[in-house]
């Protein structure tokens, strides 16, 4: 059972109520009550993240099938259970035709209640473990440990609403992890609004996200609501926060504290129910030393940080992305480019990433349109892989222990030196060992590491 799921509880009897109270508490759910279906209305536009609606179908004022057609227009992802009277079966069958996940007749088990509520949030609640595949999470591509954590970290901190910073350089997928947390939250069903706080001018920028009214300012024919309303019920996605000016930041913060909105020109405040998911790639420390944000802002934001390594850590992942993305143009393509030639494999496993994948994806998108099947060799790469790189640009020895360069410097030896003794005898696996003054098996061992042909 996942606790904190709040489920509303709409029924014009007290007695009922309290019933319904003792029966979901006991199951670890959160109940919020409403005796009539305006009060759920007003309920629902209020601070509360409302999972599931359990209501009566006879009530005074607006019943419950009135409050159906409501939601279904307003709230159309938020499961919905009718409870009926006795005798009203096809009231309820008309329930489920019109929206309804289910309706359940008076008298009910308790069994038989929460079974219903079960199943319908299924509808909203991923089952996690089905989301891991045989190249990584969802969308996102890699099986390397530091991936396998931000996998694991992604399935914790999704059902909760608390606000999430992701950080890491450009190009290493802060998006797709952002958008992993949304379809992977009770908010799925709701959309995920991006904004790029780094591509939106000063002036537009308010008006963007809190909207305005008709009248604001010179050009303002008609009311529009911003990107902010917009994302109500589900995510918002900020990229490249610390380009955000402070002024924002300060209103910004108002309304991650007390969860309303007020459009340019408008009167009224708003109320909005969102999570607030933030991307950088500037250091952290730097930015809030520099003044690009606001300390009481970035606490705000800050409450979960997810840190998104560079591919040059996570260098088992490259083989599988390098896959993945060939993959994806040879269904859309077909041009029958099976993969790369030891050669070029070699080039892009030894190349320090700068831009991290979004540039792996860039060069294998291009040589993939250069080659010509059935693989891609080293005349397709760009000019600056297409050369012998200095040990430096090779290995990034500022980034890597004594240990791990001294590995990777014995690995290519082992690879380069064995390549060419293999050459030199024809591959006679007797004369190389004798030659190389090493033995037979080691030879073999070596050849199935590395992988030689």
């Amino acid at each position: 059972m996942m606790d904190n799921l709040e489920i509303l509880v709409i029924d014009d009897e007290q007695e009922m109520l309290v019933s319904y109270q003792k029966i979901l508490k006991r199951a670890e759910y959160q109940v919020i009550s409403a005796l009539s279906a305006e009060d759920a209305l007003k309920i629902l536009q209020g601070d509360h993240k409302i999972s599931l609606v359990l209501c009566d179908l006879k009530m005074p004022g607006m019943d419950g099938m009135e409050l159906l057609a409501v939601l279904k227009q307003n709230y159309p992802h938020l499961p919905f259970v009718m409870v009926t009277g006795f005798g009203t079966l096809e009231i309820g069958i008309e329930a489920v035709k019109n929206g309804a996940f289910d309706f359940i007749e008076k008298p009910f088990s308790q069994q038989k209640l929460l079974t219903s509520i079960e199943s319908a949030l299924k509808q909203i609640a991923p089952a996690g473990e089905s989301h891991l595949n045989s190249h990584g999470f969802e969308n996102i591509v890699g099986q390397s440990e530091p991936m396998m954590k931000i996998f694991e970290m992604i399935k914790k901190v999704s059902y909760g609403n608390a606000n999430v910073l992701i950080t890491g350089e450009s190009g290493v997928g802060k998006e797709l992890v952002a958008r992993s947390v949304h379809k992977n939250s009770l908010r799925r069903n709701h959309p995920i609004i991006p904004i790029n706080c780094g591509a939106l001018p000063e002036q537009l920028f308010e008006s963007e996200l809190f909207g305005y009214e008709k009248g604001a300012f010179t050009g303002a024919f008609q009311s529009k609501p911003g990107l902010v309303e917009l994302a109500n019920g589900g995510t918002l996605f900020m990229d490249e926060i610390c380009e955000m000016p402070q002024n924002l930041q300060v209103k910004l913060l108002r309304m991650l504290e007390e969860r309303k909105i007020r459009r340019i020109g408008g009167q009224k405040e708003t109320s909005v129910n969102i999570r607030v998911v933030c991307a950088t790639n500037r250091n952290l420390d730097q930015a809030l030393h520099q003044g690009w944000l606001r300390e009481d802002f970035f606490y705000r934001i800050n409450t979960i940080q997810i840190h998104i390594p560079p591919l040059r850590e996570r260098g088992t992942d490259i083989p599988l992305l390098i896959q993945h993305f060939l993959e994806g143009l040879e269904r859309k393509y077909d041009r029958k480019i099976k993969g790369l030639s030891p050669e070029v494999q070699k080039i892009l496993l030894n190349y320090h990433w700068p831009g991290n994948v979004r540039e792996l994806q860039n060069v294998v998108e291009r040589t993939y349109y250069l080659a010509s099947p059935p693989s891609i060799t080293k005349p397709d790469l760009p000019s600056y892989l297409n050369k012998d790189q200095p040990l430096e640009l090779q290995f990034d020895w500022e980034r890597l222990s004594f240990k791990d360069a001294k590995d990777r410097v014995l690995e290519n030896f082992e690879k380069d030196y064995l390549r060419i003794q293999l050459k030199k005898f024809d591959w006679n696996i007797s004369k190389t060992a004798e030659a190389c003054g090493i033995d037979r098996r080691t030879i073999h061992r070596l050849i199935s590491k590395y992988q030689l042909k």
